[in-house]
């Protein structure tokens, strides 16, 4: 009887430790091998990742270029590790942050003590990657994100983190060097903003309240909402009673495609609208057909932008898309290049190794260019552009071939 309560206890054991090594999706590229106890055999990777929520249109993005970065870099043999004298395909593993900070901290948890991955990288919202970068500190696991305001993540001071994006002031110049393009007489006199009652929201807020003073601009209306809002009825009746002529906006895209929708019923005329996260995903112009004409967009990154490997990305996601570009791939993409050229440099799986590689380093050859960090941070440049018919056009900084158009009344489109 003990030798069967041995063995039974042993085979629980053993049930367990492989249900430990399971779990989350798993994406893994081209060449990779099964790790076994005789050796390293595989990179894991844990990715924190909006697979549901109000992030998942921009989330799926995100987790498509995170996949693609890994399967060309896994069949281009791997990633050289110089200690252990041998290449090794990277490994993929995705927990679900619900589009929540809450779950943001709870699937970095997960990915460190469940699946003991040996880097970690980041969705792309920042009060949820802050609560990731939390508990990552609290670990000291290597944490590599993108995407996240740098003067927001730059303020918690962390030590076992990275970040490339923009900061929100640089974000808050976008709108005002699109009008500075255009004959005084036509530009907006009293624009508003409207942004997420969160730290996202926040932070967007505060870069343009320092921002517009500076650029001549009174702030008509300064607005916040509740994430996941159905009806923006009051929000739109200020408008309205401000006569305010242009909005900046920051949003998830579904609360985004609904705020258009209803300034169209109820027939708000401005003749600006900018958004920023919400308006960039492929699902919101299509969602929104012709009526996305005129407005305007944030963007980090384009197909045109002349980085080794753009014209082949973009190849490769308008193949999985129905023919629909990105403005967002390349800069996750490129986030997934920069840790294993840092791994690279580094010679090592060490945690702390690669990332003192990352925090002042240069990186070449990347979908975003030559990026070099500094203290963990790397400013990234923002771009503007127009949905016309499905494509979007730049409006900043200005190229020939293209001028803003500005928008009609919705009863003379």
């Amino acid at each position: 009887m003990k030798k069967l309560v041995f063995i039974s206890l042993a085979f629980i054991l053993v049930i367990g430790l492989a249900l430990a090594g399971c779990g989350g999706t798993t994406t893994t590229g081209p060449g990779t091998t099964t790790s076994t106890p005789a050796g390293k055999t595989e990179i894991l990777v844990g990715a924190v990742a909006s697979l549901t929520g109000m992030n998942a249109m921009t989330g799926e993005e995100h987790q498509w270029a995170f996949k693609q970065a890994v399967a060309d870099i896994n069949a281009a043999g791997g990633v050289m590790v110089a200690d252990l004298g041998k290449k090794l395909p990277m490994r993929l593993i995705f927990e679900d942050d619900k589009s929540e900070a809450a779950g943001g901290a709870a699937a970095m948890e997960t990915l460190v003590t469940l699946r003991k991955c040996d880097f970690y990288l980041g969705t792309n919202i920042t009060p949820i990657n802050i609560a990731a970068a939390t508990a990552a500190e609290k670990y000291k696991v290597y944490y590599q994100i993108n995407t996240t305001w740098l003067d927001m993540f730059g303020a918690e001071k962390f030590t076992w983190a990275t970040d490339i994006f923009t900061s929100t002031s640089a974000a808050a110049t976008g709108p005002f060097d699109v009008w500075s393009t255009q004959p005084q007489a036509d530009r907006p006199t009293r624009p508003a903003i409207m942004m997420e009652d969160n730290p996202d929201g926040q932070g967007f807020a505060s870069g343009f309240r320092a921002a517009a003073p500076k650029y001549g601009y009174t702030l008509a209306v300064d607005e916040a909402y509740t994430p996941g809002t159905k009806d923006f009825s009051s929000s739109i009746l200020k408008f309205k009673q401000a006569n305010v002529d242009a909005l900046l906006w920051l949003g998830s895209p579904t609360d985004s495609i609904q705020l258009i929708r209803q300034i169209k019923e109820q027939q708000l005329n401005l003749k600006y609208i900018h958004g920023w996260k919400g308006f960039w995903p492929t699902e919101f112009a299509t969602a929104l057909g012709k009526d996305a004409n005129y407005l305007i967009h944030d963007g980090f990154w384009a197909e045109t932008l002349p980085y080794p490997g753009n014209a082949d990305l973009a190849a490769k996601f308008k193949a999985d898309h129905n023919g629909l570009d990105s403005v967002s791939i390349g800069l996750s993409y490129a986030n997934v290049q920069i840790l294993a050229k840092a791994i690279e440099k580094a010679g090592t799986l060490d945690a702390a190794k690669v990332r003192d590689t990352v925090w002042n380093g240069t990186f070449t050859g990347t979908t975003m260019g030559d990026v070099t960090y500094s203290n963990g941070l790397c400013l990234t440049p923002l771009l503007g552009l127009q949905w016309w018919d499905g494509a979007r056009m730049p409006v900043w900084p200005q190229v020939p071939g293209w001028q803003l158009k500005w928008m009609p009344p919705w009863d003379q489109r």
